[in-house]
């Protein structure tokens, strides 16, 4: 599960249900990874989830399938709320805007992606658009809707269940018999998909120096994607096979942070990554690329490094910290809201929900 779908999957288990829903509309043709868990949720007996191909793959296929799902549904709904990673997503509700007098939320999550002039000609559908404007950094805010618009933006921060994701000793101790790694052997952990965003091929030059002066580190590489195939050849290129563990995608990513002693994320853009707030609540020293918001050090956990360091450079930084008490970390996510019950009452009060 994304960033993105994480975000979604929170707000919606942790709203009042008996005050009002979401419906979710879904490009792609694959069910998501939280459809079931929504949907027992609710336990209505309604349908709240809906599929259209996606507009980038199949426009004319996908525009028609918006069109018969505004057409049968738009009149239901006060808000829709686009959770956006792509500045291209506008799409999917701006050629209906007008015709079904739709009540657009664009929620940005994201902090680069298409070239400057393909972001300019979306940008300017996306503020035409969009009724309320809602970000989660001030990165993510000047990717979408330009810097000028940083005043009027709504900052609402990616909340976490802190209770979820607390340390759990019993949780470290499990996995890592599962993996069959050491109760003191270093563990660097990454949880992302495998895509040229997420810099994989970074982390694993970064881990090969690591070894260089922990021979016992071991480096676990939670998720999956496109680039999966291309990163175990690089695996293997290094010889790096018997150190580096692939645990594919995983639903209880909170007992893998317990598990982990450094948190890698080399990103080479992001807006706020929710991965980044989870770590740091487990008390994970997070290393970080420049590249990845400020907004992100929420605690004094959070370090960044440039990309142009070389992986010498990373893997000496890493190695210089420790591990401290990690429990104490929940508390204070919770003191700088980033906790999801802070999220869901600032969404809350946009909405204008009493």
């Amino acid at each position: 599960m994304g960033g993105v779908e994480t975000f979604i999957y929170n707000t919606t288990r942790f709203s009042d249900k008996n005050k009002y829903k979401y419906d979710f509309l879904v490009h792609g043709t694959d069910h998501t990874v939280f459809q079931k868990e929504i949907t027992d949720f609710y336990n209505d007996g309604e349908d709240h989830f809906f599929f259209v191909p996606s507009i980038k793959k199949h426009p004319v296929s996908s525009l028609r399938a918006l069109s018969r799902f505004y057409k049968n549904n738009a009149s239901k709904y006060d808000y829709i709320h686009l959770e956006t990673g792509a500045t291209s997503e506008i799409m999917y509700v701006y050629p209906f805007i007008k015709k079904y007098s739709l009540k657009v939320i664009t929620h940005s999550h994201n902090g680069n992606g298409y070239t400057p002039v393909v972001n300019a000609i979306f940008r300017s559908l996306v503020n035409k658009a969009s009724l309320k404007e809602l970000s989660c950094s001030d990165e993510a805010t000047n990717w979408l809707f330009g810097e000028k618009r940083q005043k009027s933006v709504i900052t609402v921060n990616n909340g976490i269940d802190v209770e979820r994701f607390t340390f759990n000793a019993q949780a470290r101790k499990e996995i890592r018999n599962k993996y069959h790694i050491s109760d003191d052997a270093l563990v660097i952990g990454h949880i992302g998909r495998f895509s040229e965003q997420k810099n994989h091929k970074f982390i694993l030059k970064v881990f090969k120096q690591v070894l260089n002066q922990r021979p016992d580190a071991i480096l676990m590489l939670v998720g999956t994607g496109e680039l999966k195939d291309e990163i175990k050849k690089q695996i293997s290129n290094l010889n790096l096979q018997q150190k580096v563990i692939l645990c594919g995608l995983q639903a209880r990513t909170e007992d893998f942070y317990s598990a982990f002693d450094i948190f890698l994320m080399p990103s080479l853009y992001e807006g706020l990554p929710v991965v980044g707030v989870e770590a740091q609540c487990e008390g994970l020293p997070c290393f970080f690329s420049n590249n990845i918001s400020k907004e992100i050090k929420i605690t004094d956990l959070s370090f960044f490094i440039s990309l142009d360091e070389s992986p010498v450079e990373w893997s000496k930084k890493i190695l210089a910290q420790t591990l401290t008490d990690r429990k104490k970390y929940p508390a204070i996510v919770d003191k700088e809201n980033f906790s999801i019950k802070s999220t869901v009452k600032e969404l809350e009060s946009i909405y204008g929900v009493r």
